[in-house]
């Protein structure tokens, strides 16, 4: 990642800081040293910008830096502490309480749901407000200092549920791993199917290793039995046909579908295997449903075949002609040399909504900086961001996602966060 000037610029003026997180062994960058009457407001971003999932890190620092450069004076200054994903509760609470000597007026981060837990404590004992990316819902947490942008799975399974239940699709099955995270979606679909008063038909859980899911196939349709009178006993013994033979000539005959709708969950390697068996036995002419993990140009140039008709949701669109958006692709692509992605996305917008909540706190509340930038976070109802408008419900920043559909290797927008008004569940 190219360090733009104005967080070297500073160097010298957080030396405290650099020496406090130093001792968790991390890097430190501050985002904007412009100072401003009001005084200079610091925001830490606590995420992983080196190791395993450092790209990841990166990308969504990018944005943040990004959102700084477009606000350099807001008298705002972004420090970043590369906090690695495996900290545990004991780092978490000492960087909290460096945080506080510091007199950190908010965080950014974590990037995993794992650590949010601790994230949790120490907010709301040390009374930092956190803006978190993390694709969870904040209600499975207690503190009232954490607050949420990211795109959740629910929130994925919701939109595609609803595009099902507006196009009369009344009857649908899944296919999922059989793992926690596949077992986590099979719950929302289950949950939005008695929402939106659809009917669950079959659904089948594969392993891990798994690369034929003819077995599973089986589970959810009926293959009909080419050796009863649909191929002749010289045609069997020309294929090489037995009852469990993956060449036994089930593509030849059309198999019994008992539902209109078919969600299609793994990752890209399960996916391009699923997606192109499901063509290979002939179980086609139905609507499928999948997550984010469908919008990659490479995958849909490369798959786009086995997949038409595919609708699946996600959090930002590179070429959205909405003109906020575009904007700032322009301006991001001009800066980095690179179009942003979902990742710098949610970080410009979490890096504006830090830097209004700043400007809202000024230093007129004659409190500490956490508890007014804490109290001007609750007072953004509304946040028009890159990633759409958002409103702030139970300290969620709430948005409808974009829904699309792959018609004729073109990607259509069904639904867009700019032009609907979110309505919470």
């Amino acid at each position: 990642m190219r360090v733009p000037r104005l967080i070297i610029i500073v160097f010298a003026i957080v030396f405290t800081s650099i020496f406090l997180f130093n001792l968790f062994n991390k890097e430190v960058y501050a985002g904007n040293s412009t100072q401003t009457g009001q005084g200079q407001v610091k925001i830490a971003v606590a995420l992983p910008v080196s190791g395993t999932y450092g790209f990841f890190g990166k990308q969504f620092v990018n944005g943040v830096i990004f959102s700084a450069k477009q606000n350099k004076n807001s008298g705002v200054k972004f420090l970043l502490v590369n906090l690695s994903p495996q900290a545990g509760r004991n780092v978490i609470k000492n960087m909290f309480r460096s945080f506080k000597q510091e007199n950190i007026a908010g965080v950014i981060g974590p990037l995993f749901s794992s650590q949010l837990s601790y994230f949790t404590r120490y907010s709301s004992k040390y009374k930092i407000p956190v803006i978190s990316p993390a694709p969870v819902k904040n209600s499975h947490y207690d503190s009232p200092y954490l607050f949420n942008y990211g795109m959740t799975e629910k929130d994925q399974v919701k939109a595609d549920m609803r595009y099902a239940k507006d196009k009369g699709i009344d009857f649908i099955s899944a296919i999922y791993p059989d793992n926690a995270y596949g077992n986590k979606i099979a719950s929302y679909l289950n949950r939005y199917a008695g929402k939106y008063g659809l009917t669950i038909q079959n659904t089948t859980a594969y392993a891990g290793k798994t690369v034929d899911f003819f077995y599973n196939f089986s589970s959810i349709v009926t293959f009909q039995n080419t050796g009863s009178g649909n191929m002749t006993k010289a045609q069997e013994q020309e294929l090489g046909v037995t009852p469990y033979n993956l060449m036994h000539g089930i593509t030849k005959a059309k198999p019994q579908i008992p539902f209109d709708g078919l969600f299609v969950i793994g990752s890209a390697d399960k996916l391009k295997l699923i997606l192109t068996q499901l063509v290979y036995y002939n179980i086609t002419g139905i609507h499928l449903f999948g997550l984010s993990d469908f919008d990659s140009p490479h995958f849909l140039g490369k798959y786009g075949f086995y997949m038409q008709g595919v609708v699946f949701p996600n959090g930002f669109f590179v070429h959205s002609g909405n003109m906020v958006v575009k904007d700032f692709v322009s301006k991001y692509l001009k800066y980095y040399g690179h179009k942003p992605n979902i990742l710098s996305a949610e970080g410009y917008d979490i890096g504006d909504i830090m830097i209004k909540a700043a400007l809202l706190a000024g230093n007129s509340q004659r409190q500490p900086e956490g508890r007014s930038v804490y109290k001007s976070l609750l007072n953004i109802k509304v946040f028009k961001g890159v990633c759409g408008i958002s409103r702030l419900f139970a300290n969620t920043f709430k948005k409808s996602l974009y829904l699309f559909r792959l018609e004729n290797n073109t990607i259509v927008i069904l639904n867009s966060p700019f032009s609907n008004h979110y309505k919470p569940a």
